[in-house]
C-alpha cells in the first residue's frame, strides 16, 4: 500500500457559452491538493505478482477553481463555497474512500475476488448531544443545529433544533462500510437559515479503527475550524448474522431501545446482485443503430436504485452491487421493475424479504421470471439477508455510558 502526495496546480481552458466564440462563463486554472492511495493486491504466485491495482482518495481532497467571465459570480462569498464543494461531492462519488478504481493486473484475475469489494462491516452511530455551539444568529445569539453523518459513502443528517447552542438529538444511523482501510466518518454541524446559504459550526471525524473490533465507543469531540463546540456521540460495531432465530429478540430490543422521536433502527441488510436478464424484448433502435436499453428500478421502500444496459439478442448484463438497511423483515419487500428507455414497462419482480428468512443461509440466488411480460423474460439476481446485532459487549442503542472527552492531535485544513 503507498499513499502518494497530490499536488496539481494547472492553468487550463474551460469555456461555456451558446457559441464557440461567445463563451458566457469557464474556469482558467484549477489546484488539487490531497493524498491518493495505492493498493497492489492480493499477491499471486505467478507474474504480475499482484492481482489488481486500485486507487483512491482516503480523504476528500481540497479542490480550488478560478473563475473567469460570468462565472465571476461564483466569487462571491458562499457561493464560491458551494461550487467547488459541490465538484469535489462529484469526486467523492467516483474515487474517495469508499469507492475506488480497481483494475486488473493479472489478465485472469476477478476482481470480485478484492475483499473490499462489498461492506460487509456495520456500525450504529448515535448523535447524542452538542454544546458550547458558535451563536450564528446575531439578533438571537443563537443557531439553528444539525448535524450531516457522512461516512461509508452515505450521508444521512439529524433534524434540525432551532435557537439552541447545546442541542440534544439522541438520533441513530446504521452505516455499512468495507474492507478499504483507513475509513472514517466525519460530522459537519450546520446552522440551518432557511432559505439563505447555512452557516458551519465546525466539523469532526472518527476512524473506524478507533471503534474497538467488538464493542463500542462514548466521546465528546472538539469541532475543528470554529472557536468553541463539542459533538457527543456513540459508535457501535455490529455484527452481521445469518441464523434468522436472531430477528424476533433484535426487532424486541431495538424496539425497547428507541427513542419516542427517532426512527426505527435497523434490524438487518439486505445486499442485492443484479447480475443480468434474459427473453429480454428485442427492438432495434431506428437513430444511430443502437440496440434497445433495458433500465432496472430497484428498490427497498423510498430507497430506490436506477441503471440500465443495452439488450442484444435478448440478453443484457449489469452486474450491479447495492444494499439496503432493513427495518423490518418481516413486513418489508424488494421491488424490481424493467422498463425501456420510453418508460414502457417489460415486467416486475417483487421478494418479500421474509422468504429470505427461509431460505438457506438466508440466500437467495436464480432465475426470477418477470411478472407482467408477454415474453418468458428473467432476471439473475443474489439476495442476501443478513441480521444486525451489537457486538458482545457493546450497549443497546440507548444504553447509558461515561463519554470520554476527545480532542483531535491534528487540525484538518479547511475544506
Amino acid at each position: 500500500m503507498l499513499d502518494l502526495d497530490v499536488s496539481y496546480n494547472a492553468d487550463i481552458k474551460v469555456d461555456a457559452g451558446f457559441t464557440e466564440k461567445t463563451p458566457i462563463a469557464g474556469i482558467k486554472s484549477i489546484k488539487l491538493e490531497g493524498i491518493l492511495r495505492v493498493i497492489l493486491a492480493p499477491l499471486m504466485e505467478d507474474s504480475p505478482i499482484f492481482g489488481a491495482l486500485t486507487v483512491y482518495f482516503p480523504h476528500r481532497p481540497v479542490l480550488e477553481l478560478q473563475w473567469t467571465g460570468f462565472a465571476h459570480l461564483l466569487n462571491i462569498p458562499g457561493l464560491q463555497t458551494l461550487s467547488e464543494k459541490e465538484l469535489v461531492n462529484q469526486i467523492g462519488q467516483i474515487i474517495v474512500a469508499p469507492q475506488h478504481f480497481s483494475h486488473p493486473l493479472a489478465a485472469r484475475f476477478d476482481l470480485a475476488k478484492l475483499q473490499f469489494l462489498e461492506p460487509w462491516n456495520a456500525l450504529r452511530i448515535r448523535v447524542i448531544e452538542a454544546k458550547n455551539l458558535v451563536a450564528k444568529e446575531i439578533l438571537t445569539k443563537s443557531s439553528n443545529p444539525y448535524v450531516v453523518i457522512c461516512g461509508g459513502g452515505t450521508t444521512a443528517k439529524t433534524r434540525v433544533i432551532h435557537k439552541n447552542l447545546n442541542p440534544k438529538w439522541n438520533e441513530t444511523f446504521e452505516i455499512l462500510y468495507s474492507d478499504l482501510p483507513d475509513q472514517e466518518i466525519e460530522f459537519n454541524l450546520i446552522s440551518d437559515k432557511g432559505v439563505k446559504i447555512n452557516q458551519q459550526l465546525g466539523s469532526c471525524r472518527i476512524r473506524i479503527k478507533e471503534v474497538p473490533e467488538r464493542g463500542f465507543i462514548d466521546k465528546w469531540i472538539d469541532l475543528e475550524n470554529v472557536k468553541s463546540g463539542q459533538l457527543h456521540i456513540k459508535v457501535t460495531r455490529l455484527r452481521l448474522l445469518s441464523d434468522p432465530t436472531q430477528l424476533e429478540e433484535v426487532l424486541k430490543v431495538n424496539e425497547q431501545s428507541r427513542p419516542k422521536r427517532d426512527n426505527e433502527i435497523a434490524s438487518a441488510v439486505l445486499y442485492t446482485y443484479i447480475e443480468k436478464g434474459r427473453g429480454l424484448p428485442v427492438l432495434q433502435m431506428k437513430k444511430d443503430n443502437l440496440k434497445a436499453l433495458a433500465v432496472v428500478q430497484v428498490g427497498v421502500e423510498d430507497n430506490v436504485k436506477k441503471f440500465g444496459s443495452r439488450i442484444n439478442n435478448g440478453e443484457a448484463e449489469w452486474k450491479k452491487r447495492f444494499q439496503f438497511l432493513i427495518r423490518n423483515p418481516l413486513n418489508e419487500e424488494l421491488k424490481l421493475k424493467v422498463h425501456n428507455e420510453h418508460n414502457k414497462p417489460i415486467g416486475s419482480i417483487t421478494v418479500r424479504l421474509s422468504r429470505l428468512l427461509a431460505a438457506s443461509e438466508m440466500t437467495l440466488q436464480d432465475w426470477l421470471p418477470l411478472e407482467s411480460t408477454e415474453q418468458n423474460s428473467e432476471i439473475r439476481v443474489k439476495l442476501q439477508l443478513r441480521i444486525l446485532t451489537p457486538d458482545v459487549g457493546a450497549p443497546s442503542p440507548q444504553g447509558k455510558t461515561k463519554a470520554q472527552f476527545f480532542k483531535p492531535r491534528t487540525k484538518v485544513k479547511k475544506r
